[in-house]
């Protein structure tokens, strides 16, 4: 049942982050339209996108095993359909930030209300740190046997993911935010409701990754044929199962 509790509200921070994203692109970004807000548009995408690959599916691929009872197989296959939906997502949202970087540098600078410096920010570096790590651990997994895809290494680099794309994700929404407040586009010192919603989206995904990362150290795994969690012999080429300290399986 406790399992149940925490996978609902899991989700329901999720709805409520991209409900508020979508709130605060549409209400004060211009939302999707080709021409909106100069190139704008574009980043809105690029925002949504990867709010979509690790707020939603990336968290759901590193929490199924603990969260959904099922048999271990049905578990994997729907880690895996999160995990390459989660790599989906992240061509899309580069291919929006490329093609508007692309695009902006033959625009104005006075006509555009965002830096072209997109890629030398600490927001760029620590999303590519981020792509990176998630890619490890999806190569890591893949190149496993799937009772041994979560060693020690796997875990770490499947919470440093999550770290590294909460902070990607916090610091993308303050660049925005930002470069409006210093167009005079936004004034924070009024406490105007595009301030109010966009700390609480920011407080939204702190939480999501405090909730994510309790049920990783704090909760045990979750398949129903729980012998494929037991401890195996090695002299017969099958795997261990080593959870890390702390955990309990």
């Amino acid at each position: 049942m406790y399992r149940q509790c925490f996978y609902s509200w899991v989700q329901v921070l999720i709805l409520l982050i991209l409900v508020l994203s979508l709130w605060w692109i549409f209400g004060y970004l211009g939302g999707f339209i080709p021409g909106a807000t100069q190139l704008l548009w574009l980043l809105n995408w690029h925002q949504l996108l990867m709010l979509l690959a690790f707020a939603a599916c990336f968290v759901n691929a590193a929490i199924v095993f603990r969260m959904v009872e099922a048999p271990l197989t049905a578990q994997t296959t729907l880690h895996y359909v999160y995990q390459f939906l989660c790599l989906a997502l992240i061509v899309l949202g580069l291919t929006a930030v490329v093609t508007w970087k692309v695009l902006e540098s033959g625009v104005p600078e006075e006509e555009t209300s965002i830096s072209s410096n997109s890629f030398y920010t600490f927001h760029s570096w620590v999303g590519m740190f981020t792509i990176l790590a998630f890619l490890a651990q999806l190569v890591l997994s893949l190149s496993r046997d799937w009772k041994d895809q979560y060693s020690q290494m796997t875990i770490i680099l499947i919470v440093f993911t999550c770290v590294c794309a909460t902070v990607a994700m916090i610091t993308g929404i303050e660049d925005v935010v930002f470069y409006r407040y210093i167009d005079g586009l936004i004034s924070y010192s009024n406490y105007p409701l595009e301030g109010i919603l966009v700390n609480s989206l920011c407080i939204l995904l702190l939480l999501l990754l405090l909730l994510v990362t309790w049920v990783w150290f704090r909760v045990s795994y979750s398949a129903t044929d729980r012998s494929a969690y037991t401890e195996l012999d090695n002299t017969d080429n099958t795997h261990t199962v080593r959870p890390m300290k702390g955990v309990n399986v």
